[in-house]
């Protein structure tokens, strides 16, 4: 009997700490505290700490561009 190595597969995240994953996106930590308020990122909290989904960030740019638009 030959043993296979495992194949493992690199997932990416589908959400990370706010502040961290805003400034990757280029979003400094007031102006992602306000974006949030205004609802146009996604987050949540697991005890003190604030996430944000990454899909959110990426799709702000058109969510902005279609709030502008209407």
């Amino acid at each position: 009997m030959s043993k296979q190595a495992a194949t493992v597969t690199e997932v990416e995240p589908t959400y990370g700490p706010m502040v961290e994953t805003c400034e990757k996106f280029g979003i400094k930590r007031t102006w992602a505290y306000e974006l949030a308020d205004e609802g146009l990122i996604e987050t949540f909290k697991i005890k003190n700490r604030r996430f944000v989904y990454i899909e959110s960030l990426r799709t702000l740019p058109l969510r902005v561009a279609q709030q502008e638009a209407a």
